[in-house]
């Protein structure tokens, strides 16, 4: 049996602006290669026109399944989009995904017609036995856990899959299925960065969040020594020396991180890191902060969201100002690139909560991420918009944090947006300190970040937003292939012929 995991060209994420490895598909792709002959095609890495590019290598390859990550929400019309493509092409494919928003519309996806499985929940061990229930010609999948399929023509959801316990057991992502050349995040110096996850899950209640619902509000991650294993081999087969850690509470385990670091001192690793955390954990583990400097962490990320207290409690961000600020103070010292959070266009919110955000952490911080909050589909954060009338926008492409999806407390969606954009893109490109630091700052890649975040700023406050030059829009492809498919067939039966 033939196994394809494929990624789907979407549009990149505004702040990254670049390309990176799908983080499910290389753990995914390491356990199913035990036990089947499996592809990997990953559009992202397509210089041009991506879609007609995966309908080729489809139509050759032929693959029986067909894997693909339905993660995030503004993503997911592609997941759609692709399977409807493998349908075309492949009629008696099976197309299966996983995935944060496939989890939560599981019963939109099924229900379209172009997906036949979903993974719910953790993938490896359920997406493992349905590939060899597929492979046996097995008719009921009632008995794998976490998983959705149509039954009887109805969706249907079988019981909940339990997670690993050890993440260690896991084999080393298959880095090598990929192609690795090709990825290259701006922020990072070009295609010397790229990301890495070792934990999975946060313990937080964080009302907006998709990873902590995604993964029931625990954490697991891996040991030490596995980390310093993936970044060893990164740096040194694959020449990768720049790297976002995806972990959503870095310094959750101090122990773990503890060995880590004397790891990677010790061997010198000769890596530099970004890393993201809670401003209680700043505190609560300052000891770790020296060595983690040391081991080549360069940039903290701190979920500050705002300074305001009603804000927070609306959020259920666990910290109130005084945290905020010990956190910020805890991490100077230490010459990181201290990166601030920030979160605007609840309900509750008004235009002068944005200015005064944006000049918080402008003072208090050397970068700032500054996110539109969007309610993902079944956070408590989206019931609570929902219940209160408050989501203006439907349109899932729109949900990536750089769009207003709400009104506010003073303007519709659209003028929220149109505000947000205006205010954030003047801050970022008319911003002295950045200025400052930019001509004076000895902090590694600080200039990086400066000409990237005043490129994003010039797209928000002109409206225009980033070109993307390898993107194709499936509504400009499908139509075409159709018609170039049918015409096609009309040849080949005798319909037409062809005229010189």
């Amino acid at each position: 049996m033939k196994v394809l995991f494929l990624d789907p060209i979407h549009k990149v994420w505004e702040f990254f602006r670049g390309l990176t490895a799908n983080p499910a598909l290389i753990y995914l792709t390491a356990v199913a290669r035990r036990d089947f002959n499996i592809k990997v095609y990953d559009a992202y890495g397509e210089t041009s026109r991506p879609w007609n590019k995966t309908a080729e290598y489809l139509a050759k390859e032929r693959p029986d399944v067909v894997c693909m990550p339905g993660s995030l929400p503004s993503f997911w019309y592609d997941v759609l989009n692709a399977g409807r493509l493998i349908r075309e092409i492949l009629p008696e494919a099976k197309i299966v995904t996983g995935g944060y928003i496939s989890n939560q519309l599981w019963r939109e996806g099924l229900s379209s017609g172009y997906l036949d499985y979903i993974v719910m929940g953790e993938g490896e061990i359920t997406m493992m036995e349905l590939l060899k229930s597929i492979n046996s010609g097995a008719s009921d999948m009632s008995q794998i856990e976490g998983l959705a399929y149509l039954k009887d023509g109805k969706p249907f959801l079988t019981a909940e899959r339990a997670f690993i316990d050890d993440l260690d057991t896991l084999p080393m992502p298959a880095f090598d299925l990929f192609p690795m050349n090709r990825y290259s995040l701006a922020p990072f110096g070009g295609n010397i960065g790229f990301t890495a996850n070792f934990s999975r899950g946060c313990v937080g209640r964080c009302k907006f969040c998709s990873e902590t619902l995604l993964w029931r509000h625990c954490r697991r991650g891996h040991s030490a020594e596995y980390m310093l294993e993936v970044l060893s081999t990164l740096r040194y087969k694959y020449n990768k020396r720049v790297f976002y850690i995806g972990d959503d509470d870095f310094l959750h385990d101090p122990d773990r991180i503890e060995k880590f670091t004397e790891l990677a001192i010790k061997t010198k690793l000769d890596v530099k890191m970004w890393i993201q955390t809670t401003c209680r954990n700043v505190v609560k583990h300052e000891r770790l902060l020296a060595g983690l400097k040391k081991a080549g962490v360069y940039q903290v990320m701190v979920g500050i969201e705002s300074p305001k207290p009603k804000a927070l409690q609306v959020l259920n961000k666990p910290q109130d100002f005084d945290m905020v600020m010990r956190a910020l103070e805890t991490l100077k010292p230490h010459e990181f690139i201290i990166m601030g959070m920030m979160m605007w266009g609840t309900p509750f919110d008004t235009m002068q909560d944005l200015v005064d955000n944006l000049e918080f952490l402008n003072e208090h911080c050397d970068i700032i991420g500054p996110d539109a909050v969007t309610p993902w589909p079944g956070t408590p954060y989206y019931d609570e918009c929902e219940k209160i009338g408050a989501i203006e926008v439907r349109d899932l492409t729109k949900y990536d944090m750089t769009n207003c999806i709400t009104r506010t407390a003073e303007l519709s969606a659209i003028e929220a947006d149109y505000y947000y954009k205006k205010t954030v893109g003047k801050h970022l490109m008319f911003n002295k300190k950045f200025l400052g630091n930019y001509l004076f700052s000895k902090k590694p890649l600080y200039r990086t970040y400066v000409n990237m975040f005043v490129k994003m700023g010039w797209s928000f406050f002109t409206m225009k937003p980033w070109t993307q030059k390898n993107y194709q829009s499936f509504e400009e492809f499908f139509p075409e292939y159709l018609a170039k498919k049918a015409s096609y067939q009309m040849q080949k039966t005798g319909v037409l012929t062809r005229t010189k």
